[in-house]
């Protein structure tokens, strides 16, 4: 979708067809927005999902880790798209837990985690803060290193403005 010239000559018909002719490019531009709108969405949606997929969130020291259980989905609301990570799982795939694998305790490797208040040992009772700590599971004592931060949304965010012109070539072509 390129340059696009109306001309028309000063007559009463020739304005109104001028006109008719820029509110059809007028609507054309708004349908092409919203499918932009909708492409990032989806891509993000998608990258994020692959980001959450097969994730570990508690790195057992004996016995099987546990993967993430995370849904992602797209909620379209007029002219927004959110891209939605459910599950109790998400926060700690997003920004990490312990400082086995995320650095040292009241930092973050993720670049947000500090500014939001998600730092290294600083949930809880602050046991993110060892490399090794415990949870009670069916009973039985599990000790953990904690969760690496993969920031599934963050890397999606990222990915997605590199190929943001891209998109936008592919739609408004």
């Amino acid at each position: 979708m390129g340059k696009r010239t109306i001309q028309f000559s000063l007559s009463e018909k020739d304005i109104e067809r001028a006109i008719r002719d820029l509110n059809k490019y007028k609507q054309d531009i708004i349908r092409k927005t919203k499918l932009l709108r909708e492409k990032v969405a989806q891509r993000i949606e998608t990258l994020v999902q692959s980001g959450f997929t097969g994730a570990i969130v508690d790195d057992v020291i004996k016995g099987e880790s546990r993967q993430a259980n995370v849904q992602v989905s797209l909620d379209e609301r007029d002219n927004v798209s959110i891209v939605i990570a459910k599950g109790e799982d998400a926060i700690w795939i997003e920004f990490g837990a312990g400082v086995y694998h995320n650095g040292s305790a009241g930092t973050s490797p993720h670049p947000k985690g500090s500014e939001l208040g998600f730092t290294i040992g600083g949930y809880g009772k602050g046991m993110g803060k060892r490399k090794v700590w415990g949870f009670y599971k069916n009973g039985s004592l599990t000790l953990t290193h904690g969760t690496p931060a993969t920031m599934p949304m963050y890397n999606a965010m990222k990915t997605v403005c590199d190929e943001i012109s891209e998109i936008a070539k592919e739609v408004f072509k």
